[in-house]
C-alpha cells in the first residue's frame, strides 16, 4: 500500500540515494589510478520509474552486472584523459552531486506533502 501511495516520489528518493553513492565513490576515488567514473542517467531512470518496473520477488535474485537498483550504470567518458587513466572530473562530479541533492530534496518535499494530505484526510479535515 505504501508504495502505491508515494509512487514516483518513493522511487525518486531511492534513485537519488543510489546515485549519491556512485557519485561519492567517484569523488573519493579521484586520485586512484585507473579508476573509471560511473553514473546513470537520472532522467531516464525517472521515465522508467513512471512505467512498469520489474521487481525481484526473492532476496536470492541478483541484479545484472553493471546495474544498481535496476538502473544501468555506465562509465563516464572523460573530457580529457589523465596520465594515470583516471576518468574522474572533480568539478563535474561535484556538480552532479549537488544536482542529485537538489533532486533528493524536491522528491522528499513531494513525499512530505503527500503525507500531510493523507494526515488531513485521516483526521477528517
Amino acid at each position: 500500500m505504501i508504495g502505491s501511495v508515494f509512487g514516483v516520489e518513493e522511487r525518486a528518493l531511492k534513485l537519488c540515494e543510489d546515485r549519491a553513492a556512485l557519485l561519492a565513490g567517484n569523488i573519493s576515488n579521484s586520485s586512484t589510478p585507473n579508476y573509471k567514473a560511473r553514473d546513470f542517467d537520472f532522467q531516464d531512470a525517472m521515465k522508467q520509474a513512471s512505467s512498469a518496473v520489474l521487481k525481484t520477488t526473492s532476496a536470492g535474485h541478483l541484479n545484472s552486472a553493471g546495474s544498481m537498483g535496476g538502473q544501468k550504470i555506465s562509465y563516464r567518458v572523460p573530457m580529457q584523459m589523465s596520465a594515470d587513466e583516471n576518468t574522474v572530473d572533480d568539478e563535474l562530479e561535484r556538480k552532479n552531486f549537488i544536482q542529485n541533492a537538489i533532486n533528493y530534496q524536491a522528491s522528499l518535499s513531494f513525499a512530505q506533502n503527500t503525507m500531510g494530505i493523507l494526515s488531513q484526510a485521516l483526521r477528517g479535515e
